[in-house]
């Protein structure tokens, strides 16, 4: 049964990502787009102003003569959410402001010995917490490399080893008890930035991202398919080669194992690539990049290799969803223009055809920092309640 308080609380939530989309809109501008009567919106700017989420920044510059309409923004000093990317070897913290900017960055080591949870729920309480001052926290976002379960309400993870059975989500769930908690999944969080700040306008598009591992997510007629829980695909697990070596998820020949940078090593091997100049414990796209650079033919060989394998799981992405748009994010861009090259020459020979000539396939344009404002910006959108009613909920989705 659908309530008024439902409508309002909908009603607010629009408001407030329009005057987020749009910086300075005017109420009245704001009853042109939403169709709202100007009493409804003026009450609902006003329920956000007393809210502390929006400002109202005063009249704003006219060329022509007559009454001014005040400017409206949201406020990002006073509210933020609080980002933290749990990987193998660290914990990336964030806190990025509601207007989307990342307001405070760092970093935590993790070892083997690390009980991973401990350690999430300790980042937030020592560092995020105090860096956020006075600013209401609107939420915690924890991204793993893995799968968030929305039904079992569990994750699993092979990256931070973390299996269906372990009660993370409990017990963050309790350790973080006063504020909203969302799980999330790295590549969706990724996905999400890419689709609002690039903004993408295409109603079918696929994010791969191409990373230590491989993700993608899908996008139908704008929306995430089946959230950001990485339940709707996982396409690094696609099998490209049954012979292949054996991945962490038990398969062979999977993508990850073939084109995540975690493989450059062996990859590089069975080239020949000289890799004794590298420096760092291990080999990196950026390396093999500035070797191919340097006229390395065995580094350039590799990245052909890698382009041809990443277009033949592609191919086969474009046949099963058939987008308009393939990003390619995550640190795969350093490989270079040769690498995005050599994806789309090899699908123009891969796949159905007519699915394959109507593809664009292009490199993101945002940074790493893109999966924590990412996160923020999802939660935000999906999640958040501006009625108050988002206190002490989780989200696996």
């Amino acid at each position: 049964m659908i309530t008024q308080q439902m409508i309002r609380t909908e009603n607010l939530c629009k408001i407030y990502h329009l005057i987020n989309n749009n910086a300075n809109i005017s109420r009245a501008r704001l009853a042109g787009i939403t169709n709202l009567s100007k009493t409804t919106v003026s009450s609902l700017v006003d329920e956000l102003i007393r809210g502390g989420y929006v400002v109202d920044c005063g009249t704003e510059a006219r060329a022509h003569q007559g009454r001014r309409p005040n400017a409206l923004q949201v406020d990002g000093d006073s509210n933020v959410v609080a980002v933290i990317s749990w990987r193998r070897a660290r914990l990336d913290l964030a806190l990025v402001s509601s207007d989307g900017r990342v307001a405070f960055r760092d970093r935590l080591p993790l070892n083997e010995q690390s009980d991973g949870t401990d350690r999430v729920a300790d980042a937030f309480f020592r560092r995020l917490l105090p860096a956020a001052g006075g600013a209401r926290v609107m939420g915690v976002c924890i991204i793993i490399p893995g799968i968030v379960n929305e039904e079992q309400r569990s994750i699993y993870s092979t990256v931070i080893g973390v299996d269906p059975g372990d009660p993370v989500i409990e017990r963050l769930s309790e350790a973080l008890a006063r504020y909203p908690v969302c799980f999330l999944n790295d590549t969706a969080c990724f996905a999400y930035a890419e689709r609002t700040f690039t903004p993408v306008k295409d109603r079918f598009f696929a994010y791969v991202n191409v990373s230590k591992g491989v993700g993608a997510c899908l996008f139908a007629d704008g929306k995430m398919l089946r959230g950001a829980g990485a339940m709707a695909t996982q396409f690094g697990h696609y099998s490209i080669d049954r012979n292949g070596p054996v991945c962490d998820c038990g398969n062979r020949g999977c993508l990850e194992c073939l084109v995540g940078e975690n493989a450059l090593g062996r990859r590089a091997a069975e080239r020949g690539l000289d890799v004794s100049g590298v420096n760092g414990p291990r080999l990196l796209f950026g390396d093999v990049a500035a070797m191919a650079d340097a006229g390395d033919e065995n580094a350039r060989a590799l990245i052909g290799d890698l382009g041809r394998d990443l277009a033949y799981g592609i191919s086969n992405l474009i046949a099963l969803f058939n987008p308009s748009l393939v990003v390619v994010g995550g640190t795969g861009v350093n490989l270079g223009p040769l690498f995005l090259d050599e994806i789309r020459r090899a699908l123009a020979s891969m796949g159905f055809p007519e699915f394959v000539r109507q593809v664009r396939v292009e490199y993101s344009r945002l940074g790493l920092d893109a999966e924590l404002t990412g996160a923020a910006q999802y939660y935000i959108d999906t999640h958040y309640d501006f009625s108050g009613n988002t206190q002490r909920r989780l989200f696996l989705r």
